[in-house]
């Protein structure tokens, strides 16, 4: 019996989770200032407790603060929020929307990490690497971020190991990189196996809709 002849069409990505990096220029002045900036509070707040275990991690004001850099880097991340918002959408977001960040320091210093987490209540996180060992980052998951698939892979994924069902995926992202990605996928921060603090700045943005125009008084 002859074969029945088919032809492909197209392969449709249907939920795709992006993560899209930027590239913050200048990033070595601005970390190196950053981290003085931040020792200072260090020394002065006590820290709270959310994801970070044996961490320090601050109060969320990091879009509020008056240090210089923390207003320079505070800009250039609105910025690039805005900027992921547009490419997101392409080309069919609403106008004049509104986009509120809250912002904070994160650090992890050796055997430190965050548990599984995610952001409910914005559209988007984010995370800014300030300070990293990149020796680490290439040898080993010690810092990474890794993003938790929240869909059970299909049976048989063990065999044919398709890189679009596997349930995790780590970056390794070095210092002046910034991460934006979608605020409900999980993601966890391996404990940090370096000699090195690992400094990130991590942030939520907050969408709304562009405020309503009032009549003017005749």
């Amino acid at each position: 019996m002859a074969e029945t002849a088919f032809t492909f069409g197209k392969s449709t990505m249907l939920f795709p989770t992006p993560v899209l990096a930027y590239k913050i220029a200048d990033a070595e002045r601005i970390n190196a200032a950053l981290l003085e900036e931040i020792e200072q509070r260090r020394v002065q707040e006590p820290g709270v407790l959310r994801s970070n275990r044996a961490g320090w991690h601050s109060a969320s004001d990091f879009f509020t603060r008056k240090e210089a850099t923390h207003v320079e880097l505070a800009r250039a991340v609105t910025r690039a929020v805005g900027d992921a918002t547009q490419r997101i959408s392409q080309g069919q977001m609403q106008e004049n929307l509104r986009i509120q960040l809250s912002g904070w320091i994160n650090i992890n210093p050796p055997g430190a990490y965050n548990v599984p987490h995610d952001h409910p209540g914005s559209y988007w996180s984010g995370c800014y690497y300030v300070k990293m060992d990149k020796r680490t980052a290439r040898t080993d998951e010690g810092g990474a971020i890794t993003f938790i698939d929240p869909r059970c892979a299909p049976a048989g994924q063990p065999l044919v190991k398709a890189p679009v069902f596997h349930g995790a995926q780590s970056m390794h992202p070095v210092p002046g990189t910034l991460l934006i990605f979608p605020s409900n996928v999980k993601h966890w921060v391996h404990p940090n196996s370096s000699d090195e603090e690992r400094v990130t700045m991590a942030f939520n943005a907050f969408v709304f809709a562009p405020p309503k125009a009032t009549k003017a008084d005749p």
